[in-house]
């Protein structure tokens, strides 16, 4: 079944992204304009966005990134060092590292799985056609990455976008990018085992991702 279309995650009757778009900007405070990703880096190049802020750029918005708990970055170290482990040659582990989705997105995804291109990226950042996946790890902002974050990763095509909810335990895969969200959005309880379209025979138990 499509989720994506469904409450909570996009509320109304949303029939096109404009719709969708639309009702996002009756719901902020006061009106705003997207900034670019060009315009974001001259930010952070004149020390405007100082250098040890945690902050990406969302749909043209600046978002400041949730703050780690122990758990939260527990699990980070002990995905990307399965992934590492498991993976291989196969893909380029990316965390916590930028990503340019769009020229108004530039995120800090948790975990990206780019492919591996030698020296490619020493010189540009890896680009939606590069990744293969993403996950994000989400304690305090189940929301925003089931919602506009999710929305951002669909438009850009990313394939495969891995929700990883440290509260309850569980990841909701998500697969089948489209205009407004994903088509398929499984959720693996901690029993459970998982493996990315892109690496269909390398198979994680939910419980080792989690630790």
């Amino acid at each position: 079944m499509d989720t994506t279309r469904q409450p909570p995650d996009n509320p109304g009757m949303v029939k096109s992204v404009s719709d969708m778009e639309s009702q996002i900007d009756t719901q902020l405070e006061t009106p705003y304009r997207p900034i670019s990703v060009r315009e974001f880096d001259k930010m952070v190049d004149r020390g405007i966005i100082g250098p040890n802020e945690r902050v990406e750029l969302v749909d043209g918005r600046i978002v400041v990134r949730e703050q780690m708990n122990a758990p939260h970055a527990f699990i980070v170290a002990q995905i990307t060092r399965l992934f590492m482990h498991r993976l291989g040659d196969g893909a380029t582990v990316w965390p916590q590292l930028p990503v340019l989705a769009s020229g108004r997105s530039k995120p800090l995804p948790d975990i990206a799985l780019v492919r591996a291109r030698g020296t490619h990226y020493r010189r540009h950042l890896p680009r939606s056609e590069d990744v293969l996946a993403i996950v994000e790890v989400s304690d305090t902002r189940l929301a925003f990455d089931r919602g506009e974050k999710l929305r951002m990763y669909a438009r850009a095509e990313i394939q495969e976008y891995w929700i990883v909810d440290v509260n309850a335990r569980t990841i909701e895969m998500c697969r089948e990018p489209h205009d407004l969200g994903y088509g398929s959005r499984p959720i693996a309880g901690r029993d459970a085992s998982v493996a990315f379209t892109a690496f269909p025979d390398v198979v994680f138990s939910v419980g080792e991702l989690l630790g």
